[in-house]
């Protein structure tokens, strides 16, 4: 099976947050609320001892930082949109080749081969199919694909 395809801002936020989610196995959730709750710990200690001076202030705005940071944490899509210009990717267009033994996809001045086996991540959502290997994030838009195309990755992804 072979398609072409690009990866616009939207796309890639979503490849992104489906490898977050991936890597993470559901601590997230335990992430956040460590920060959330260091961030009020540190509150609570600066509002107990209120006293006006630099540290109780400090502590404060960090308090108010490390909760920020838990909550943010829950919603990586905004964060990875906001990088995309970064990533090179913008305007960039891909050729992908798959069969039973593995995938392998050219863009302008780069390509990779992975096979099925070495493939460690797999996710999809409904804008994306995303594959991790290699040290590489590969994120399929699904509006490249007919829904026939969808099936047969899906089916290689799982062979291995």
């Amino acid at each position: 099976m072979q398609f072409d395809y690009e990866i616009p801002v939207e796309e890639y936020a979503a490849g992104q947050v489906l490898y977050y989610k991936a890597c993470a196995k559901g601590r997230l959730v335990k992430r956040a609320l460590s920060w959330v709750l260091l961030g009020l710990f540190f509150v609570f200690i600066a509002a107990s001892r209120w006293v006006v001076d630099w540290a109780p202030i400090l502590l404060l705005l960090t308090g108010g930082l490390f909760i920020y940071w838990g909550i943010v944490s829950l919603f990586p899509r905004r964060h990875y949109r906001r990088h995309y210009p970064e990533s090179g990717l913008a305007g960039m267009s891909y050729h992908a080749e798959l069969d039973e033994h593995g995938f392998s996809v050219k863009g302008d001045g780069c390509s990779w081969r992975v096979l099925w086996t070495d493939a460690l991540l797999k996710g999809e959502d409904k804008r994306v199919l995303m594959l991790s290997g290699k040290g590489t994030i590969f994120v399929f838009g699904k509006k490249y694909l007919t829904d026939d195309q969808q099936k047969e990755i899906r089916r290689l992804a799982v062979m291995s």
